[in-house]
């Protein structure tokens, strides 16, 4: 009897096994690498992994009317990869430094792209390496058990399933469950209970290794800046700069220039880069045709052309470069470029440098620009102290003008310059070597027209420096130039002559002005009823306040105005820098009186009745 019941219940299990829920391509997790999977040693970077569901609706076979009823419409559950956990194990070189990653669940055409950190070690040899991603996830594998209650809302559906789509993946209820048990093997069983369905659910368990290839190349050609030496690097003038770069690659640059990329406001003046023809056997790599050795005063190092070899790099043509030849992994080089600094303000300014080379194919390549920091100072700055000017209306002078700079300078020299009614007679002034805090003066000739104003006229003073080969302006300061009055003499005195009369009259002239004159002379103009045959007279050198006798022979007509004349006198003389000039006219004043009478006519008249009186008594 025992062995009968025993063949009856392996029959029964016979049956359920051939009647269980079965279908084709179940859920199959694929994973690709999206994008690269070149890496070079050192590389900390992201590997992109896309993960996809490989299985599709080709056949499903179910066990009775009640499954089928169950997954019509849904057969998409039986599809999709639930509880998806990957994790990517990396090896002695390779580093994975991203945890597990987890997917709710997982549909087919849904792909998911997935980063995973990974730290490539200095240490790794160029070649291929296998990585592996672990993956587990679950899958229907039966419908346990299917309840229908008689009691169904009108807005409820069959059976509760919660979708949200976030990035391909749906959420199922098998994350909801009333209740689950698990079992020894990794098979899982979740009921769930709705308000008119319950049923239960048998999930298994699924695991994959996938291998993940990536490749680790040789580093290229790439530079680290080691020391910046910088000289003269001052806002608006023109510096140096000594770089030394190390080749952090793994592949050796070949007939290497290292090529000056700067930031606006500056300009790297060097050898410009740029295509030259095929060189002859034996020459230099990047020395221009006929050119056998280099240039007398050419800087050691630097050839003004690029190598010719394929150009599939191009580089402007505006950018300073330096040659170093072959620049092996490891090794180190020196670059020396001159900068001219168009900027005002100090500060650190960004320049980036790099090399331009032959590869080990011989085509010309670049490689990545280096960043690095140059520290400029502020432009130079003068300050004016003071500007004294001997300058006067409508004649020469000089100005003298105290500076002081903040920056020590060489070969420096003051330029000025004026507009109408100021003209500049010299320009500029060679003050030399100038250093920082102490006072040095400039001293220019101008000249003030005959319309200038005893005022103060604006003019610019430039500073002008050597910076290394080349000369720089400053931005110009602003001045004031005093134009003086004119040099203004004083008539003392009111001479007296009668009508008709000729008689030599003296002025008195004093200088009241602020300078001594020398060589000064006297001129009165003579107008109606006046003339003269000596209109000037000589005074000689007067100092300010000092004052001298000026004689006129001057003659008045006959039936002249009896009353007080004024007379323009104007001094010519020479001034303080020894230029002839011309002083304002002063009035001299002559006083004309009435005619005296005729004495003289009468006595020869007199003597002449005499005369013929004596004779005609004579003859008598």
């Amino acid at each position: 009897m025992r062995w009968f019941v025993m063949v009856i219940a392996a029959l029964l299990l016979i049956t359920a096994t051939a009647q269980a829920l079965d279908y084709e391509k179940k859920p199959e997790i694929v994973a690709y690498i999206y994008g690269s999977s070149f890496f070079e040693r050192g590389d900390e970077k992201n590997l992109v992994l896309v993960i996809f569901n490989d299985a599709w609706n080709e056949e499903i076979k179910y066990d009775d009317q009640k499954e089928a009823g169950f997954f019509n419409g849904r057969e998409e559950m039986l599809f999709t990869a639930y509880d998806v956990q990957i994790s990517l194990e990396g090896n002695e070189y390779v580093k994975v430094k991203t945890p597990e990653q987890r997917i709710p669940a997982l549909q087919p055409m849904y792909p998911v792209n997935l980063n995973f950190l990974i730290s490539i070690s200095d240490s790794a040899k160029a070649g291929e390496y296998e990585l592996s991603l672990e993956v587990t996830y679950y899958r229907i594998n039966d419908l346990e058990s299917f309840d229908s209650f008689s009691t169904v809302l009108p807005s409820q559906d069959i059976i509760a399933i919660k979708n949200e789509s976030i990035t391909g993946v749906v959420h199922y209820p098998m994350y909801n469950p009333d209740y689950y048990n698990l079992t020894g093997n990794g098979t899982r069983y979740y009921t769930y209970k709705l308000l008119n369905q319950k049923y239960e659910l048998e999930y298994v368990m699924e695991s994959q290794t996938i291998p993940i290839k990536i490749y680790i190349e040789e580093k290229p050609v790439r530079l680290e800046v080691l020391k910046v030496e910088g000289e003269n690097l001052v806002g608006g003038g023109k510096g140096r700069i000594t770089v030394t770069v190390k080749n952090l690659g793994d592949k050796t640059a070949r007939n290497a220039y290292l090529v000056l990329d700067t930031p606006s406001g500056f300009e790297a003046q060097g050898l410009s880069v740029s295509t030259a023809s095929a060189m002859p056997s034996g020459m230099p790599a990047g020395m221009p045709t006929g050119m056998t050795s280099i240039p007398t005063g050419m800087p050691t190092g630097m050839y003004p052309a690029m190598p010719s070899a394929g150009m599939a790099t191009t580089v402007s043509s505006a950018k300073a470069a330096y040659y170093v030849g072959d620049l092996k992994p490891g090794d180190a080089a020196n670059a020396t470029f001159y900068l001219k600094i168009n900027v005002k303000d100090g500060g650190t300014y960004p320049l980036q440098i790099k090399a331009v080379y032959l590869d080990e194919f011989g085509k010309l390549t670049e490689s990545d620009s280096t960043t690095f920091g140059v520290e400029v100072r502020d432009a130079p700055e003068i300050t004016v102290k003071s500007a004294e000017s001997r300058v006067y209306v409508n004649a020469k002078g000089e100005v003298e003008v105290t500076l002081v700079s903040d920056t020590d300078l060489k070969d420096a020299s003051v330029r000025i310059s004026a507009s109408s009614p100021l003209s500049v007679l010299s320009s500029e002034y060679y003050v030399g070597e100038i250093k920082a805090g102490e006072e040095f003066k400039a001293v220019f000739k101008l000249k003030a027209s005959s319309e200038a104003k005893p005022v103060t006229y604006p003019a610019d003073i430039t500073l002008v420096y050597r910076s290394m080969d080349e000369y720089v302006e400053l931005d110009p300061v602003r001045i004031g130039v005093k134009v003086n009055p004119k040099m203004e003499f004083e008539v003392v005195g009111q001479p007296s002559i009668a009508a008709g009369e000729e008689k030599v009259v003296t002025f008195v002239i004093k200088n009241v002005g602020e300078f001594e004159v020398r060589d000064a002379t006297a001129r009165i103009t003579i107008v109606d009823p006046f003339s003269s045959t000596d209109d000037s007279a000589f005074i000689g050198d007067l100092k300010p306040g000092e004052a001298a006798n000026a004689t006129f022979k001057i003659s008045v007509d006959r039936d002249a105005t009896p009353k007080l004349y004024a007379l323009n006198l104007e001094v010519k003389y020479k001034d303080a820098e020894g230029e002839w000039a011309y002083s304002e006219p002063a009035k001299a004043i002559i006083n004309v009186t009435p005619a005296k009478p005729p004495y003289m006519l009468y006595a020869v008249i007199a003597i002449i009745v005499i005369a013929a009186i004596a004779v005609y008594l004579k003859r008598r």
